[in-house]
């Protein structure tokens, strides 16, 4: 249930992604985007996976709690800190670019 929630959170931020890219530049953009946050996604969570292999049991904290539901939400974890502060910079320059 919790990796479905996950998986669910990174589809709409794909698609938030996707949009931003064609509505503020064009077709092109919003595809490289798409593929930014699938190549992060991905590779986050294969190293995800592996910490959470190596420092957790085989079947994880229970039965909600499995060690692929542990590795997705700490890739969404480290996504939120590295969107955040990339969303946060760029809004900053732009207030900057505008003043």
């Amino acid at each position: 249930m919790i990796a479905i929630l996950v998986f669910y959170i990174h589809i709409v931020g794909a698609v938030y992604a996707f949009s931003k890219g064609y509505i503020e530049h064009k077709l092109v953009d919003a595809f490289m985007s798409l593929a930014f946050v699938a190549i992060i996604f991905s590779v986050g969570w294969t190293l995800a996976g592996f910490i959470v292999r190596f420092f957790f049991p085989e079947k994880g904290l229970g039965p909600l709690l499995d060690n692929d539901t542990i590795s997705l939400v700490l890739v969404t974890i480290f996504e939120l800190i590295l969107y955040g502060t990339y969303f946060l910079s760029r809004k900053t320059k732009e207030q900057a670019l505008q003043a």
